[in-house]
């Protein structure tokens, strides 16, 4: 192979990745819980412990539908904005970081009616037929900014139908 191939070959995986990263988040954000489970591995290791305290779970697409059915879906409204994507690329195991910042919304007499998560997201992704699915997803907290308590309060909503 020579070296423009693996340039090439390389610029399509990259492509593919953020496409399928792009799509899940865009899939949370518009609530989309199956387009975002359809970019899933079968088993996902869920890491937010600098967020919420929680050690990382290995999860499958289901358990994770049902998290964001419990609450995401509750908020009035999610935005995930990711920047200046690293990808590295090894067979058929590709890592991506990216900058993050996420808002979510929800009215409550409680306080402030957002919150904002900011970090970096670490996707681990595994390639399948010939695009990529995600098999890890890791939320490293550098600060927090609003209402800590939106996606509780979310639940709360959500539970009381």
């Amino acid at each position: 192979m020579t070296n423009l191939e693996s340039q090439t070959d390389y610029a399509l995986e990259r492509a593919k990745i953020e496409n399928t990263i792009a799509g899940f988040v865009l899939a949370l954000d518009t609530r989309d819980i199956k387009g975002a489970v359809d970019r899933l591995a079968e088993r996902v290791t869920w890491n937010y412990e600098s967020v919420n305290g929680r050690p990382a779970a290995e999860l499958g697409p289901d358990d994770l539908a049902a998290r964001w059915n419990a609450t995401l879906v509750h908020t009035d409204a999610s935005q995930h904005f990711l920047s200046l994507p690293h990808i590295t690329v090894n067979g058929d195991h590709a890592s991506c970081v990216v900058h993050a910042r996420v808002e979510i919304r929800l009215s409550n007499p409680g306080g402030s009616p957002s919150t904002s998560t900011n970090g970096t997201y670490t996707f681990g992704l595994v390639r399948a037929g010939s695009g990529w699915r995600i098999d890890a997803v890791t939320m490293t907290l550098l600060w927090n900014d609003g209402n800590a308590r939106i996606m509780e309060l979310a639940a709360e909503k959500g539970a009381r139908g």
